[in-house]
């Protein structure tokens, strides 16, 4: 082999690698500017089944070939084919079980720890001790209080950052965050005191308000229920989806969710779709999850835990998905090959197993107190404002993953995961194991079903 000096390091999730300039540069010098691509090991060139396979189909397209190195896999090697295969799936997994760990660390961090989990912390704070909580840093709180006196004053942020030798980032940073006024990103008060005081917050954010104009009208930030930090994904690409307002011809204005990626996604052929379409699959879903009388009996045995022994409501939820697993092998035209769904039920069965033989303690939630959360979900959606379903959704979904169709306003839940909070009170038993949706498209009415 004869090195060619060409590399490609991109810092990027393997998720979603796929999606990077350096990606497609390096699949467009495929069989010209070199003729196999070495990589350390499989999950290095992607943690993507979907990117990995096609890669290897475009590199074979173009002349080239793919080598791992660690596993002296070439990926022209037809007898290679299935640890490849295996693999691939191993590396997304891991990605995936990694990423679910992260999100429920960061949960368990802002339920008990009444902390935001993560994200940037503004200047003036800090993070200490052993679970990295958020505290006033005594070093720099001293320039952020500058900031708030000179926003108190009405300087505009660029004379602010001009003044302090801050760049303009960092005080767009401190004066939009809520940890001055003593309060976390979800409205919870912090563990600190408010290190200025609400008369002084108030004046300078209108002062803030006052300039922020588009045209002669104020520019009002709305608030979109499933996104800005929201559960609302992508179900093929994992990519976060961002809600936006876009203009109609007649001057209208329509609030769409929109893919966060410029570049194609097979997930979402069609970008973007009002917020309409999803909300009323997530109403319908809510809705869904009253208990009737049969799933009340089901719901009162599960939560009916002792303090010891074991998660009957997870194993409750692996039943669950065994049933749905039972129904979709017996259906007439399965999504997936029996292999695939018999490997899965192979699977759910030890966990379920493993978890019948492994003690638990946990906090007992009163079985009629669910039913009766469980009751009000959907009326809470009906009634709430914007920012209530946003609140009630981060509180309930930890992720919802949306694919769209080839159509206009084809998009439709997929699948979701519940916060840990949620699946305590029993919302995985009482939420229906498919949606039926009809979806208005350029062909005219469609019904689909999504299964959760």
């Amino acid at each position: 082999m004869i090195d060619t000096g060409i590399i490609w390091m991109v810092a990027h999730s393997g998720r979603t690698i796929g999606s990077t300039s350096q990606f497609a540069e390096m699949l467009d010098g495929a069989g010209r500017d070199y003729d196999a691509l070495v990589v350390g090991y499989v999950s290095r060139i992607a943690r993507n089944l979907h990117t990995a396979v096609n890669l290897r189909e475009q590199l074979h397209a173009s002349g080239a070939v793919l080598l791992c190195a660690d596993e002296r896999l070439l990926s022209s090697d037809e007898d290679a084919w299935e640890t490849w295969a295996r693999e691939v799936v191993e590396a997304e997994a891991y990605s995936r079980r990694l990423g679910k760990q992260v999100r429920l660390g960061y949960a368990a961090k802002v339920r008990d720890c009444a902390d935001q989990g993560g994200g940037l912390v503004p200047l003036g704070f800090r993070r200490v001790g052993a679970h990295k909580l958020l505290a006033p840093d005594p070093s720099t709180m001293p320039r952020a209080m500058l900031v708030w006196e000179l926003a108190e004053q009405g300087l505009p942020d660029a004379a602010i950052a001009l003044q302090t030798g801050l760049s303009l980032w960092t005080v767009r940073g401190v004066l939009r965050s809520p940890l001055f006024r003593g309060r976390l990103r979800d409205g919870r008060p912090t563990t600190f005191p408010a290190p200025i005081d609400t008369r002084m917050a108030e004046t300078a954010l209108a002062h803030r308000r006052s300039r922020s104009r588009a045209g002669n009208r104020l520019r009002r930030n709305r608030t979109y229920a499933l996104t800005g930090r929201g559960p609302l994904y992508c179900g093929v690409c994992d990519r976060a989806v961002k809600g936006d307002t876009r203009g109609r011809r007649d001057g209208t204005k329509v609030a769409v969710y929109r893919h966060c990626d410029a570049g194609p996604c097979s997930g979402w052929p069609v970008r973007e779709v009002p917020t309409e379409v999803v909300d009323r699959q997530v109403a319908a879903l809510l809705y869904g999850a009253t208990p009737n009388r049969e799933n009340a009996a089901r719901i009162r045995a599960a939560l009916a835990v002792p303090v010891i022994g074991p998660d009957r409501l997870a194993i409750a939820r692996l039943d669950t998905r065994l049933k749905e697993l039972g129904a979709e092998i017996s259906a007439l035209a399965p999504q997936r090959s029996m292999a695939e769904i018999s490997s899965e039920i192979e699977a759910t069965r030890r966990e379920r197993e493993r978890l019948a033989a492994e003690p638990t303690e946990d906090d007992v939630v009163d079985p009629e107190d669910a039913l009766t959360w469980l009751e009000s979900l959907g009326r809470l959606w009906r009634d709430t404002t914007d920012e209530g379903r946003r609140r009630l959704a981060l509180a309930t979904f930890e992720r919802i993953s949306v694919v769209s169709g080839p159509t206009r306003a084809s998009h439709r839940i997929v699948s979701i995961e519940l916060t840990v909070e949620a699946e305590r009170r029993g919302l995985v038993l009482a939420l229906p194991a498919s949606l039926e949706v009809t979806m208005v498209g350029d062909t005219g009415f469609e019904p689909v079903t999504s299964r959760m």
